[in-house]
Parts: structure tokens; C-alpha cells; sequence
């Protein structure tokens, strides 16, 4: 499993972040949990570790970060894969908060 995030660099800016102070904060929060950032750049990946509590983990970050205001307002992507796939969970987080 893995997360894979990617922001626009001008909704940070009208934020009054940088994208130095995004990335630092979405790696804290992973590694409460020890997830290794296996991507930096442009993107940011983490990868789990093997145990089997990642999964929720995993997902408690990734909720976190969805019901954030400046998450959904800076994100461009986060993309969730595993062996069944991927799925851009921002795509679908759209969808719910729209259905609301």
C-alpha cells in the first residue's frame, strides 16, 4: 500500500504556505506512525510497512487530511494504491463533500 500526494503550488501560496511547510507536515504526520516517505519532489509518496495495522493508520492520516480545509484547498492529488488498484481519493472526497 501506498499514498501518493501532490499540491498546487498557488492555492498554497494563497494560503500564505509554502510548499516547504506542507510537505513537512504531511511527512509529520506519517511519521507518527513510521510510514517512510518513499517519494519527495514534486510529489510525496509513503509507503506502509508491512503490519497489519498500516491499513488504518494509513487511512486515519488520510481522513485527517480530508476533512482539513487547507488540505482540500492545496491538495492536487492523493492517490491511494494497492494491490487492488489505485483510486484518487481526493476525486472522491469531492464527491462527498459536494453531495453534502
Amino acid at each position: 500500500m501506498n499514498v501518493k500526494f501532490t499540491f498546487d503550488q498557488a492555492a498554497v501560496g494563497r494560503r500564505g504556505y509554502t510548499m516547504n511547510e506542507v510537505h513537512r507536515t504531511i511527512k509529520e504526520l506519517f511519521s507518527i506512525h513510521d510510514f517512510p516517505c518513499t517519494a519527495e519532489g514534486d510529489a510525496l509518496s509513503f509507503k506502509d510497512k508491512g503490519h497489519g495495522d498500516d491499513f488504518a493508520a494509513m487511512w486515519e492520516i488520510i481522513m485527517a487530511l480530508l476533512r482539513s480545509d487547507w488540505f482540500m484547498d492545496c491538495a492536487a492529488s492523493c492517490v491511494w494504491q494497492d494491490e487492488d488498484g489505485e483510486e484518487d481519493v481526493l476525486v472522491q472526497a469531492g464527491k462527498v463533500r459536494g453531495a453534502s
